[in-house]
């Protein structure tokens, strides 16, 4: 049995990108000093895949210990503690761990009700110029693509799905919660976004990439301004 790439991607998609042992959080994608950026994340098994590893004397079957539910994401110093220590990191502990870590991440998107358009409009720019920085940098048009392509692919994926993923369905969020102060004109800018918000997640997710997703929504950045 092998951990598949789809749980692989939602285990990352929900990590943030961070360990997921409570007093760690250590940064799981670090960029080093020459601007190259290396990924040393592990999927640590909170019931081991085989009946002698790690916390492995279960009655969960050997067909399920490959799935989400069963696997935490954490950087190679915990997986090794918690591994060479079942007792003092028995599957209770680190399915806490887990629960708490989902639960700090969906934290993040509470949404906000805002009582006018220049309120919501500086709230969601942050959001904004973090994805057009990261698209300007090493997205496909990108200076960057057009002098190393095979690296800046690398950076562009990664952050698409650290920061750029999370931010657009905050933004899709933070909207749809304050609908009522869009114009008509917006309110249909918006639906693009949405169509194009599903189409890109899926494409940097699925491991497929559909040609048709629609691009970003010109002028989409000035809504409620």
């Amino acid at each position: 049995m092998a951990i598949s790439k789809k749980v692989i991607r939602k285990l990352w998609a929900t990590s943030g990108g961070f360990c997921g042992k409570p007093d760690c959080h250590a940064d799981l994608f670090p960029f080093f000093e020459n601007g190259q950026v290396t990924n040393i994340e592990e999927l640590a098994h909170i019931i081991a895949q085989k009946k002698k590893g790690p916390r492995g004397n279960n009655s969960l079957a050997l067909t399920e210990r490959d799935e989400f539910d069963n696997i935490i994401i954490l950087c190679p110093s915990c997986h090794t503690l918690i591994d060479k220590n079942p007792g003092v990191f028995p599957i209770d502990t680190i399915r806490e761990w887990k629960k708490q870590h989902l639960q700090s991440i969906e934290n993040i998107f509470k949404i906000p009700t805002f009582n006018t358009r220049q309120e919501v409009h500086k709230y969601l720019q942050p959001f904004f110029s973090e994805n057009r920085k990261i698209f300007d940098t090493y997205g496909p048009y990108s200076e960057n693509a057009k002098s190393d392509p095979p690296a800046c692919e690398l950076m562009w994926d990664r952050l698409a799905k650290e920061k750029i993923l999370p931010n657009n369905r905050k933004i899709e969020k933070v909207i749809e919660q304050n609908q009522s102060l869009l114009t008509e004109e917006e309110s249909s800018l918006f639906q693009e976004f949405k169509i194009h918000r599903k189409g890109f997640e899926f494409n940097k997710l699925s491991g497929d990439v559909n040609a048709m997703v629609p691009r970003f929504p010109a002028n989409f950045q000035n809504i409620y301004k």
